[in-house]
């Protein structure tokens, strides 16, 4: 597999994606264990999709502590996007046995001795730096409205450098998405209030923090709330395609 590069400067998309089985465990009152799986891959191709057709993205690094998962989620055989505005949620189907990962993007398996998100991150960042990313993109797998507009309007306002930028979500308390230089001396604070943490490390890491709040970058999926907070369309897209029992 051709590994991602980023040989005109260009960025990075490092992306943390849950295992298949305690994925989205803050729903498990509403949806079973497959249920469950169904949900995590169908937004995770999403995202993956979304960032491949995002201007000025040169590659995908997948970031899991189940790579088998990561790989039969990534692996169909039409990888060319998202379609229409962009915000179209692609549903698993059925693979074939030519389905396989598209060749920019790269499926890293976290080490063991490296549990939890921010370290899951740390890989990603320093495969990104061996891969030459000048910029560093982190997108989190299950936000069902993203679209390339978004991704090109973060990496624009962090073009110059010198920017760490912070895709907030709904409440205003989280983080979804970050944009910075990929060299940066920047640590990871994703947790409780880790939007306001990450706009002080931005900050400490001598960058100019940014606060964005997109529709499509700050809507996540974790909990029933979140459910109905989605479009209309989004849900019954997600209900039908994926036969999930919530309303």
């Amino acid at each position: 597999m051709t590994a991602p590069s980023t040989g005109q400067g260009g960025a990075v998309a490092v992306v943390p994606l849950r295992d298949g089985v305690s994925g989205k465990s803050r729903l498990a009152a509403a949806l079973d264990p497959a249920a469950r799986r169904r949900l995590v891959a169908a937004l995770a191709r999403h995202v993956v999709a979304v960032l491949r057709a995002s201007e000025g993205v040169d590659g995908v690094l997948v970031v899991t502590a189940d790579a088998v998962f990561a790989r039969e989620t990534l692996a169909f055989p039409d990888q060319g996007g998202t379609s229409g505005s962009g915000r179209q949620l692609r549903l698993p189907r059925g693979t074939g046995t030519a389905a396989s990962v598209a060749p920019d993007v790269e499926v890293i398996a976290q080490p063991v001795d490296r549990p939890g998100l921010n370290a899951a991150l740390d890989v990603g960042r320093e495969a990104a730096v061996e891969r030459g990313a000048a910029r560093l993109l982190v997108a989190h797998a299950d936000l069902p409205l993203l679209a390339p507009d978004d991704v090109e309007a973060l990496l624009a306002a962090a073009a110059d450098g010198a920017t760490g930028v912070v895709a907030t979500d709904r409440h205003l308390a989280g983080t979804n998405l970050l944009a910075l230089p990929a060299d940066a001396p920047f640590t990871f604070r994703f947790g409780e209030g880790s939007r306001a943490a990450h706009v002080a490390e931005a900050a400490r890491a001598g960058l100019r923090p940014v606060v964005v709040r997109r529709t499509g970058t700050a809507v996540d999926l974790d909990t029933v709330d979140d459910w109905s907070e989605l479009p209309r369309a989004v849900r019954d897209r997600l209900r039908r395609g994926l036969d999930l029992p919530l309303p």
